[in-house]
């Protein structure tokens, strides 16, 4: 029996996201920044959330500066409301939202018996309870328009169990399987994918490294383990991002894609 085969076009690779609009979470800064700029250079309109005002403003001013459209929010994830209402400007704004960026985390370290009730329960509600309160708002909308893409940001630490890291490990392990899940139940209309990023040399990473006695000699033997030799980009992020949205991965869903240099092959 013959089994038919379906070819699509490749897309147009200088205009990944033209005329989509791209809603990403913690992008006043760092990773999510990245990602508002890159995706725009590739034709999307952007809503850049971010607790703090004054980032999100100037990764606007930069969109703005390169020729493209955002739409500054200050949204808190980890109050329902406050994504419920992202979500909705978005729609009021733009009428469709084609891409949700999940990426603002807290990341607290404690071990199971050090966590307080406080670190826990604002862990879990920002780093897990946030994405499925934006994508439970977000879903309807792309169901009834063209469909979208969910990306969800998790962590090498989400994957493997690392000392130190309870409430973190646990929320992104569990944003793994909501992300799965929502594949499942949503697809072919909405694709859900999850980035793991390992180190990235960010400026909350720096900040962590700035109050790290031997900060430098802890880069070097970290790098030491990972088989590229190097911390990884903001901008390496940003790009798996980018073609997570676009239909150059078209066929990928429910994936798990490390961003980590190969540090997870090597556990």
């Amino acid at each position: 029996m013959a089994v038919a085969v379906t070819t699509a076009a490749y897309p147009d690779f200088e205009r990944l996201l033209d005329g989509r609009v791209a809603c990403i979470t913690g992008s006043g800064s760092g990773q999510g920044r990245a990602a508002a700029l890159l995706m725009a250079q590739h034709g999307a309109r952007i809503v850049v959330a971010d607790v703090n005002a004054a980032g999100a403003h100037e990764t606007v001013r930069m969109l703005e500066e390169q020729g493209a459209e955002g739409l500054a929010l200050v949204v808190d994830v980890s109050e329902r409301p406050s994504c419920d209402e992202m979500v909705a400007t978005t729609m009021e704004r733009f009428g469709r939202i084609d891409v949700l960026y999940n990426n603002a985390a807290v990341q607290m370290s404690g071990a199971v018996v050090d966590c307080t009730d406080e670190q826990w329960d604002l862990t879990i509600r920002t780093n897990l309870s946030a994405i499925f309160y934006a994508c439970r708002a977000a879903i309807p909308h792309m169901l009834a328009g063209d469909g979208g893409s969910i990306i969800n940001t998790a962590s090498t630490l989400g994957l493997s169990a690392s000392e130190g890291f309870a409430a973190y490990g646990a929320a992104k392990a569990g944003l793994v399987k909501l992300t799965q899940q929502i594949a499942v139940e949503y697809g072919p209309a909405v694709r859900a994918n999850v980035i793991a990023p390992g180190s990235i040399d960010t400026p909350r990473f720096r900040k962590v490294l700035d109050a790290t006695p031997g900060a430098d000699a802890w880069i070097e033997r970290l790098t030491g383990n990972i088989p590229v030799r190097r911390l990884g980009l903001a901008e390496d992020v940003a790009a798996t991002a980018l073609f997570l949205a676009s239909d150059l991965s078209g066929y990928i869903s429910g994936a798990i894609l490390p961003v980590d240099g190969g540090l997870a092959a090597t556990r």
